[in-house]
């Protein structure tokens, strides 16, 4: 699968393109800081997915839409932006968008995010007919729980699900040094008091340990370190 991305920070597009590196199916074919180079690699080479920023230089990602899904009716679309204009929102819907994903952008939200398109593309790949359960998240982009994680949260404690549960982690798995509250809150885009119920949720299982940083005077900063 060839993917471009559309991404006039040079540094976010490099930042996306390490987390598609973990799926070995994908293939970076282009990265695009303008809606010039955009149309300009679509014309050379064979695109099937374009994660699309909406703040160019030279122009709006949601202007480029009509010509995209014109020129190119099979290609996929992701919006990555900071956006949080509902115009923009609604003509990403008009024109077919996979996901509208607000910066900044944790990694375990963009890779489950790729991980569920590509679920979807393979489904398409299938000859049976569908059911009516299979709308829910072709057309609506939800997902319904399967028994394994109702199962895993059955035996969680109130207040902390499986699924957060996994992306804490595997913030704390990607930073070996440790993280903060803050931190973990930026990593997975959740708040201070979740973050925290969280972490003290893995110290008390004892996977992970916590020590105190002597930063700015006065102001320890409690540091989490998976076991």
């Amino acid at each position: 699968m060839n993917v471009v991305i559309a991404e006039d920070d040079y540094r976010v597009a490099l930042l996306h393109e390490q987390y598609l590196q973990t799926f070995s199916m994908i293939k970076v074919v282009g990265r695009a800081l303008n809606g010039k180079e955009l149309k300009e690699i679509l014309e050379k080479e064979e695109v099937h997915l374009v994660l699309l920023d909406i703040y160019f230089p030279d122009t709006l990602g949601t202007e480029l839409l009509p010509h995209l899904r014109m020129n190119y009716p099979e290609m996929d679309m992701i919006i990555v932006s900071a956006s949080t204009d509902r115009n923009h929102l609604r003509t990403a819907r008009q024109y077919g968008v996979y996901q509208f994903l607000i910066k900044p952008v944790s990694v375990g939200d963009f890779t489950q995010t790729i991980t569920n398109y590509l679920k979807d593309k393979e489904w398409f790949n299938q000859d049976e007919s569908f059911q009516a359960k299979d709308t829910l998240h072709i057309l609506s982009g939800t997902y319904q729980m399967d028994q394994t994680v109702k199962s895993k949260n059955d035996q969680l404690p109130s207040g902390v699900d499986s699924i957060t549960l996994d992306k804490v982690k595997a913030a704390l798995t990607e930073n070996e040094e440790g993280v903060t509250i803050d931190t973990m809150c930026q990593l997975v885009g959740i708040s201070r008091t979740t973050a925290r119920r969280y972490l003290e949720h893995i110290v008390a299982e004892g996977e992970a340990t916590t020590k105190l940083n002597y930063g700015v005077i006065g102001r320890p900063e409690r540091r989490y370190i998976l076991e």
